[in-house]
C-alpha cells in the first residue's frame, strides 16, 4: 500500500511487515500500544533494541543518548543499577545514594564543586601538589598530626618539617613567612648537654626575597608563660633584668642604684654600691616588658658579659669601679677592698690604657 508519491508505503514479503516513510512516523494513541513479552523494537542491524520479558525492560545497544527538554523522572526508591554487583544511583524522595561495590571514580576536566557539607566516613587520601583549606577555623579532633609520614631523608625534600605562617609581603616586596619547624639539619656543636637529638625545634623568619626554605639565621622569639623543661640552653651567658635608667647607657657600663630613676652609672673609685653591668645580649632576660634598651637596659648581675674597663687588666684580675663614669678597673696591690667593691673577674687580658671591652665573669654582692 503506497501513500502519495514520497515512497511512504506499507508492504509485506510473506515474513516481515515494512513501514516505509519519507519523514517521521507519528503514533497517536489514546491507550497503550502493547508489544508482547520477548518481542522488542529493533533499531538498525547492530542489535540495538528495546525489549521486555514480562518483568524486565531491556535497552540494548552501544551509546544510549537521552535527549529531553524536561525532566526524566525515576520514582522514589527506584534506582539506576549498573551490572549485577548492586552498583546503583537511587533516591528516596529526600536523599540521593550512590552505591558502589568497588571504586567510585569521578573524572572531570575542571573542578568538582560541592556546595554544601561533605562528610567522609572512611579514610580521605588527597594525591596532589597543594591542599588548600579556605575556612575561618580549622578544627582537628585527632590527637596527633603527622608530617613527612612517608618521606625519606634522601628524597631531596627540605630538612624542615612543621608549620609555616604566611604573613604576605612587606612594602619592599620581601618575604616575611614565619616557620615553626623541626630542623633535621641541626647538629651538636659541643655546646648541648645531651648531644645531637637528631634535630631541634626552630622558629625563624624566611630571608628577604628567599623562596627556598634556607635557614638564614633570622631566628624569632617564642613567647609563653612558663617553660617546663629538663634543661635549657642559651647562646649568651648572663642573667639580667631590666631597670629604669636615668639616661641611655652603653653595653658594658657599670651601674649602681640611684639617680633620678632606678639605676645610674658609677662615678667614683672603689664604689661599694656597684649593682651590675649593662648587657645587650642576656641569656635570661627578666622583666623584658618593662621598656626598651634606652629606657630600661638589661643589667647583668651574674654571668659572663663584656665590661667597659679603663686601663690594663690581666686575665683573672678582680674588677672594681673607677673614677671614670660607668667603667671598671683592675684591682691593684695598694687597694683595700671588700666583697662589696668587686664587680667580677676578667677572663682575658687588656694591654692598653684606653677604655675598652673586656669579657668578665660578673658577680656582684648586693
Amino acid at each position: 500500500m503506497e501513500f502519495h508519491d514520497a515512497n511512504e508505503s506499507i508492504s509485506s514479503d510473506g515474513t516481515d511487515l515494512t513501514l516505509a516513510a519519507g519523514a517521521d512516523i507519528n503514533l497517536t494513541a489514546t491507550t497503550d500500544i502493547n508489544i508482547p513479552s520477548n518481542v522488542g523494537l529493533t533499531f538498525g542491524n547492530d542489535g540495538e533494541k528495546i525489549e521486555g520479558d514480562g518483568t524486565d525492560l531491556t535497552i540494548a545497544g552501544n551509546n544510549i543518548n537521552l535527549t529531553a527538554v524536561a525532566d526524566v523522572v525515576i520514582p522514589n526508591d527506584v534506582g539506576i543499577q549498573f551490572g549485577g554487583a548492586s552498583e546503583k544511583i537511587e533516591g528516596d524522595g529526600t536523599d540521593l545514594t550512590i552505591s558502589s561495590s568497588g571504586l567510585c571514580t569521578i573524572t572531570a576536566t575542571g573542578q568538582t564543586v560541592i556546595t554544601n557539607d561533605l562528610v567522609v566516613s572512611g579514610n580521605l587520601t588527597v594525591d596532589g601538589t597543594n591542599t588548600i583549606i579556605n575556612t575561618t577555623t580549622l578544627a582537628i579532633e585527632d590527637n596527633l598530626i603527622e608530617v613527612n609520614r612517608t618521606v625519606s631523608a634522601n628524597s631531596g625534600m627540605p630538612v624542615y618539617s612543621g608549620m609555616v605562617v604566611n604573613r604576605g609581603v612587606n612594602s619592599t616586596a620581601t618575604e616575611e613567612d614565619l616557620f615553626w619547624v623541626w630542623d633535621e639539619g641541626f647538629a651538636d656543636d659541643g655546646t648541648t648537654t645531651f648531644g645531637n637529638a637528631g634535630g631541634a625545634f626552630t622558629a625563624f623568619k624566611r630571608g628577604d626575597n628567599d623562596t627556598s626554605l634556607a635557614l638564614t639565621g633570622d631566628l624569632v622569639d617564642v613567647r609563653c608563660n612558663v617553660v617546663h623543661a629538663v634543661s635549657t640552653s642559651a647562646l649568651y651567658a648572663d642573667v639580667a633584668e631590666r631597670f629604669a635608667a636615668d639616661a641611655p647607657m652603653a653595653e658594658g657600663a657599670v651601674v649602681m642604684l640611684g639617680g633620678s630613676h632606678e639605676i645610674t652609672e658609677t662615678d667614683s673609685e672603689l664604689s661599694d654600691t656597684v649593682f651590675g653591668v649593662v648587657s645587650q645580649k642576656p641569656a635570661y632576660a627578666m622583666n623584658a616588658g618593662a621598656g626598651n634598651n634606652d629606657s630600661h637596659p638589661f643589667v647583668a648581675m651574674t654571668g659572663r658579659t663584656p665590661v667597659r674597663v679603663t686601663g690594663q687588666v690581666s686575665k683573672g684580675q678582680r674588677l672594681v669601679a673607677s673614677s671614670t663614669k660607668g667603667t671598671a678597673r683592675g684591682v691593684t696591690d695598694s687597694d683595700t677592698i671588700n666583697p662589696f667593691h668587686v664587680i667580677g673577674r676578667a677572663l682575658e687580658d687588656k694591654n692598653d690604657d684606653s677604655i675598652g671591652m673586656v669579657l668578665c665573669v660578673v658577680r656582684t654582692n648586693n
